[in-house]
């Protein structure tokens, strides 16, 4: 797998044992980066990078792709996470419990419809309802209060991924302001061992760190990677 930069001459593979590091040197370029990795993870189309597989083929970049901006309030609970929670509880409710959850279905069924009954209107009621639907009226939700730091926050995010399966790839700008060297190296083994691809984009780095690999672009959008 890997990530392609339109007009720049490296690919940025994503191996195994690796942190990817995008240097941009020119600033201009850094926001418009950002914003196309953003664009493009929303849905709209953009040629200004793509997800690829080794052998070439496009993979869907909303899918495999989550980037965190805001590391300060990262939202866990959003619809791409929430939907995935969702579908892991329908399909074990399902599996396990079935006949016993239609027949609580049945009940409340038919005790709405005496009630209804008992008024003097027509009525209209959804025939089914799926599992999905009464989950919703708990308001499952991730406790995210409980996560102070920007590493803490970082590696419960890195669990969430790794567990439902969301994505492939997590990329996070300007991580390198937040944490120590020290920190970094401990992300770094934390997403491997969770198979999560890690991509920093940054302004600049000071020094290579251990399992990092950097593509650098600088001010005259030359590329190289060291």
């Amino acid at each position: 797998m890997k990530l392609r930069l339109n007009n720049f001459q490296n690919d940025i593979d994503l191996l195994d044992g690796t942190i990817n590091i995008i240097e941009v040197h020119n600033v201009k370029y850094y926001a418009k980066l950002i914003q196309s990795i953003n664009d493009k993870i929303n849905g709209y189309e953009t040629n200004e990078i793509l997800l690829l597989t080794d052998s070439e083929e496009v993979m869907k970049f909303e899918k495999e792709v989550i980037m965190v901006i805001d590391l300060y309030n990262i939202d866990y609970n959003s619809k791409k996470i929430i939907s995935k929670i969702y579908d892991l509880i329908s399909v074990e409710i399902k599996n396990s419990q079935e006949n016993n959850l239609e027949e609580i279905l049945v009940k409340l069924r038919h005790y709405v419809d005496m009630k209804l009954m008992e008024l003097p209107f027509e009525f209209q009621i959804k025939e089914d309802i799926d599992v999905e639907e009464i989950l919703k009226l708990f308001s499952v939700k991730i406790e995210d209060t409980t996560y102070q730091t920007i590493f803490e926050k970082i590696e419960v995010l890195i669990d969430i991924i790794a567990n439902l399966k969301i994505a492939k790839v997590l990329i996070m700008p300007n991580l390198k302001l937040y944490l120590t060297d020290k920190e970094l190296i401990e992300l770094y083994k934390y997403s491997m061992y969770n198979e999560i691809k890690l991509v920093l984009i940054e302004r600049k780095c000071n020094e290579k760190l251990k399992y990092e690999q950097i593509m650098c672009i600088d001010e005259s959008f030359d590329d190289y990677i060291y």
